[in-house]
């Protein structure tokens, strides 16, 4: 055997059926089921998806994330009311009623939290990882949040200042150092390329950013309102329509961006001593699974909130109310409090249940089903890893949905 393909065996009606009741059950425990639907969520995801016909296996548990969300719940206390209240208070301190001071202190603040973002991103990965396996082989990552954290701060710093053209480059150094951090039993996966690899994908993205730079930098040419002529309104009100016109292609350019550089980096990953894997989305796909499965979602949602506001309508009615144009000037508010809550939390519960079945399930099926994986027969040689870490510190982040998979 050459190549092992991989399928996709789960079927959309049994995931509706399963979000739905995961959904409803979190309503029912004011939120406490959350922990065990992401957990049996994940568990349906993982056994869809079968490399070779065999599916992976989610080992996580609902306990593990509701210990990391009481660690989080502290850590985050501790954060914000220790060390936010002394920084804020040593910055009013220093900056002596400077304004420009003071703004540049709350500022600073406010990015310190950035490298905890990107630490629990990476140990989020890190436990999503460690709680994967597939032939009974466990995969893994090393410790490296901190190396991780302080890298993507200083790529999203060059990539802020150069008006993003370092994105391709931020893109492919922060993707191998995952990769290379990470494991399948006794197997380091490598991450192959040119750091520069990415910037031809990246051609359409990064004109788009030169067309806004360019229409800023006309703009900031053009004299006050005070002062411009008729033609100086007339050219700002066409850079306005440009800048609008260039927002679609921008995010498309984005999409394409993020897709391509995903299937190229894939394509020049290496497993031990030369498996190798071919994944091949592609875009337009993807975009039509999203922006229909979003417009999908959206109806959906206006039909059952439409449904539920005549149910609640209907009950009143039979309960003596009259209903008519003063009435909804009028409403009690203990029957708009009820009929306010039951629709949010209906919505709440149908918008994570339509967005699985026509967004997050196609594209991981799809996604899935573009997956081959070469030269198989170097699997017999991996075995699973004595001293691999649990990768308990990702449970905090992960149990606050920070860089969770669904």
């Amino acid at each position: 055997m050459s190549a092992l393909k991989t399928d996709f065996a789960g079927e959309k009606g049994d995931l509706f059926a399963l979000a739905l009741k995961t959904g409803f059950l979190t309503i029912l425990t004011f939120g406490l089921y959350r922990f065990w639907a992401k957990t049996r969520l994940r568990r349906w995801y993982w056994s869809a998806i079968r490399p070779g016909g065999l599916g992976l296996e989610y080992l996580g548990s609902a306990h593990e994330k509701i210990m990391g969300f009481f660690v989080a719940i502290i850590v985050l206390a501790l954060y914000l009311s220790v060390f936010n209240l002394v920084g804020l208070e040593l910055v009013l301190a220093a900056a002596n009623d400077t304004i420009g001071l003071q703004s540049f202190g709350l500022a600073a603040l406010i990015l310190v939290g950035f490298p905890l973002f990107f630490m629990a991103r990476y140990r989020s990965r890190r436990y999503l990882l460690s709680r994967t396996t597939w032939l009974g082989v466990r995969l893994g990552m090393d410790a490296g949040a901190w190396g991780y954290a302080w890298r993507a701060c200083l790529y999203w710093a060059l990539t802020i200042l150069s008006l993003g053209l370092f994105w391709p480059l931020k893109t492919f150094q922060l993707e191998k150092y995952v990769t290379n951090h990470s494991w399948y039993g006794t197997a380091q996966f490598k991450q192959h390329g040119n750091p520069l690899m990415l910037y031809g994908l990246a051609v359409p993205f990064l004109a788009c950013i030169g067309g806004y730079v360019y229409l800023a930098y006309v703009a900031i040419q053009l004299p006050t309102t005070e002062e411009a002529t008729l033609q100086d309104l007339e050219l700002m009100g066409w850079l306005s329509l440009g800048a609008f016109c260039l927002f679609p292609v921008t995010l498309l350019a984005g999409a394409y961006f993020r897709v391509a550089s995903i299937r190229a980096m894939a394509g020049l990953k290496e497993l031990g001593d030369g498996m190798e894997f071919d994944l091949n989305p592609r875009t337009r796909k993807l975009l039509k699974i999203r922006i229909f499965g979003s417009l999908i979602t959206a109806i959906s949602l206006s039909f059952v909130s439409s449904v539920v506001i005549g149910l609640i309508a209907g009950v009143m009615m039979l309960l003596g109310y009259e209903l008519d144009i003063n009435f909804l000037f009028n409403t009690p508010p203990h029957i708009a409090m009820l009929a306010g809550t039951i629709t949010g939390l209906l919505t709440y519960v149908l918008w994570g249940v339509f967005w699985h079945a026509f967004v997050t399930f196609p594209s991981t099926r799809h996604i899935a089903e573009t997956l081959v994986i070469d030269e198989p027969m170097l699997l017999q040689r991996i075995r699973q890893r004595q001293d691999q870490s649990s990768g308990r510190m990702g449970i905090l982040s992960e149990a606050l949905d920070v860089g969770g998979a669904f």
